[in-house]
């Protein structure tokens, strides 16, 4: 295990240029899935070289996938197999920590005609998965876990028995969830009929997104997404697509941005979906100067520039509709709301506890750790602002890596001195997080413990 020990009065850049937050998450798992799926070639640039989609390039090479790796320009080549092109893996497939992956890939595992079976680590093997298991059943799909002592939901490992193909389905989603969601229009290419998705709250749109780019049989119409296997997948260029850089790792340099004093940071190549941006505007309703600049848009999904500045926030209640669009940067907001002035409220968040760690547990244990004071809810917490003036902590990450980014961002913005517990987990989603810090002139050490 690494821990991260921070010390006071780092001598940091108040003006900067950040150009290297990497590749968009959610996004380079869907292009893995997508253009394995196609049935010609796709490259993506800028793609995600982190433990969580390197998990699933690796479980998508299993399945017969002829997929390359250019690390110095990021960019993946997959030589698509179609929609019925995967064959049988030889072992067991593990998706690590990745809720995503597992999840998006059970939907495509669900049309296989052979069986699979597909974990991932301690904390995914703590996720509940009837969310998509019973949809995915009513398809026709047959698909056993584990259950654990005490809990009323079905575990990893899956185990996902071949059939012959998939019924159609009408299906509401009763929670916000693009992961169900696009676990299920996964799902819906292998069958003959339209699958309908009801959806009364939007979740983030990243798969529906690549499915029209790709030429999917899919449409929305109102709150209804509709999809089948009526078409094959074909990428529609040659050259790569681009892969934005991730708004949800960038969030932390943007909050850090917003709290440091006589500060001035441009984030560069930043993802720009409407459904991922929420966090920008929910912080430009606490005061924060924050401008978003949009610069391209590519066939996929647009990205621009962001640029932060001091900031003094107001705190208040997040509306519960921008909840499903920020579900991954609450642990940040939190820290930035410690910095602010009011309370800052947040409900409707249930989602949050089961995450990599519960994530409402663990803001609680944060936040109380530097001095804070915050009223925990089942779905969610209250946090009066305390403007900063945090104590020298020690904490644990749960092996969550939002919570030990945010745990180091507000020792930073605080000025104190800090140790976090278990940051190997930073590496799922953001492996050059330290070195972003270090050309930032913030010097931190990182030590291994037992």
């Amino acid at each position: 295990m690494t821990s991260c020990i921070i010390r006071a009065s780092n001598t940091i850049l108040s003006h900067a240029e950040i150009t290297t937050i990497p590749g968009d998450k959610s996004i380079s798992h869907r292009a893995i899935i997508i253009g394995s799926l196609a049935e010609n070639t796709s490259q993506f640039s800028r793609f995600l070289m982190a433990e969580d989609c390197l998990n699933t390039l690796k479980i998508f090479q299993s399945l017969g996938v002829p997929i390359t790796i250019d690390t110095e320009t990021q960019t993946v080549t997959i030589d698509g197999v179609g929609l019925h092109g995967l064959k049988k893996p030889e072992a067991t497939l593990d998706a690590g920590n990745s809720g995503t992956g597992i999840r998006l890939i059970t939907g495509v595992l669900a049309g296989q005609t052979f069986d699979t079976t597909i974990t991932g680590d301690h904390s995914i093997q703590k996720r509940p998965m009837k969310r998509i298991i019973d949809p995915l059943s009513t398809m026709g799909a047959e698909i056993t876990g584990n259950n654990l002592e005490g809990k009323q939901d079905t575990y990893p490992p899956l185990t996902i028995h071949g059939k012959q193909k998939l019924n159609p389905l009408t299906y509401t989603l009763p929670v916000a969830s693009a992961q169900v969601k696009s676990a299920l229009l996964f799902a819906s290419l292998y069958a003959d009929e339209d699958t309908k998705i009801v959806e009364p709250k939007v979740s983030r749109n990243h798969t529906e997104v690549m499915l029209t780019a790709y030429g999917a049989a899919f449409r929305k119409e109102q709150d209804t997404l509709i999809c089948s296997g009526k078409k094959p997948l074909i990428n529609p260029q040659s050259a790569p697509h681009i892969i934005p850089a991730d708004f949800s790792s960038a969030a932390f340099f943007i909050v850090l941005g917003l709290l440091l004093p006589q500060t001035r940071w441009t984030l560069t190549h930043i993802g720009t979906n409407p459904t991922r941006t929420s966090l920008a505007k929910i912080l430009k309703s606490m005061n924060a100067n924050l401008q978003i600049n949009e610069q391209s848009q590519t066939n996929i999904e647009p990205y621009g520039t962001v640029t932060v500045s001091t900031s003094e926030l107001h705190n208040s209640a997040v509306p519960e509709n921008e909840i499903p669009f920020l579900i991954d940067e609450i642990p940040i907001l939190a820290v930035a709301a410690l910095f602010g002035t009011g309370e800052l409220r947040v409900t409707k968040a249930k989602e949050l506890r089961v995450k990599e760690s519960d994530r409402i547990a663990s803001i609680v244990h944060i936040i109380t750790a530097m001095g804070g004071t915050i009223t925990e809810y089942e779905d969610g917490f209250t946090l009066p602002g305390i403007q900063g003036k945090i104590k020298p902590f020690h904490v644990k990450s749960n092996g969550d890596h939002r919570i030990a980014m945010s745990a180091i961002i507000a020792a930073i913005a605080g000025n104190v001195e800090a140790v976090i517990d278990d940051v190997d987990c930073i590496n799922t989603s953001f492996p050059n997080f330290f070195t972003i810090l270090s050309t930032l002139g913030i010097n931190v050490e990182l030590r291994k413990t037992a």
